[in-house]
């Protein structure tokens, strides 16, 4: 004899909350995105959490971003084709991935982050989610590089910082979450490590033997581990917010190296070396 979708829900209440709770996100997604206007710096309805970070690696990169436009480099190029190598995405519909991460397994998907800090609409989009009954368990962000990972940049740690204040704000409990920020030569893979790399990573994470895994990587990939922390997210935020609201203008780096290693330093009129070059000649 069938059940009415009423009697499921009644001999199932923790399903039927859960179902309401996903809806509930939803529906405050759309709202959030329903409420974006040209207020802020640009004319941005909305700031990406890559350019926040951005900005604690220089303000006039972001600036020329805007004014500019993006400017390919063989270093971006390939830094996307690694990411999506080694996180590869397939596109799912809402209620499969509700049914996905509810399990009481380990489950692997992303979703877009978004929410509002000191009166800015700030979204994003994380690498890779490990979720486990709902909750997300860990947030990891791959960064790659062709020096030494051991180093972890403060724009690095303040995106993945952000994004788990996003995901925390939209209600999931993050209360048992971890971030791991990634940096990796990915040079150094193989094809089959390429392959496998994601789910090596997460279930390495998972069992607490990310150090063996580093190990095994001689060097080339470093796991940096961070505590969540709501006031961390907010404080990165709060420090780059006034250039995003006209409080200030834009600051700009004091160092040469990422002044030589950015691609606007041809006509950026802060460019430290654009600067030397020119004194030299």
């Amino acid at each position: 004899m069938g059940s009415s979708p009423k009697s499921l829900d009644m001999e199932n209440p923790l399903r039927s909350r859960l179902e309401t709770s996903w809806d509930r996100l939803w529906r405050r997604e759309e709202e959030f995105f329903l409420s974006g206007k040209p207020e802020f710096r640009h004319n941005a309805d909305f700031i990406a959490v890559s350019s926040i970070a951005e900005q604690f690696y220089c303000e006039y990169k972001v600036e020329n971003e805007f004014a500019l436009g993006k400017i390919p480099t063989e270093a971006k190029n390939q830094g996307t084709d690694i990411h999506d190598e080694l996180i590869p995405r397939v596109p799912v519909e809402k209620e499969k991935f509700v049914k996905l991460v509810s399990g009481k397994q380990p489950s692997y998907a992303v979703l877009r982050v978004w929410g509002t800090v000191g009166g800015l609409r700030i979204v994003g989009m994380p690498d890779h989610i490990v979720w486990m009954a709902g909750r997300p368990k860990w947030l990891v962000e791959l960064k790659t590089t062709k020096g030494d990972p051991s180093f972890l940049w403060p724009d690095q740690e303040a995106q993945i910082r952000i994004y788990g204040l996003l995901l925390d704000l939209m209600g999931f409990d993050c209360s048992r979450m971890r971030l791991a920020l990634v940096r990796l030569r990915a040079g150094e893979l193989t094809e089959h490590e390429r392959r496998t790399w994601i789910e090596r990573v997460s279930v390495n994470l998972e069992s607490g033997k990310i150090r063996e895994l580093e190990a095994k990587s001689k060097g080339s990939m470093k796991v940096h581990l961070l505590a969540h922390t709501r006031a961390a997210g907010v404080a990165a935020i709060m420090e780059k917010r006034g250039y995003w609201i006209g409080e200030r203008e834009p600051t700009s780096s004091t160092s040469v190296g990422k002044c030589r290693a950015c691609e606007y330093n041809s006509v950026c009129p802060k460019s430290l070396y654009k600067s030397l070059g020119e004194s030299s000649s």
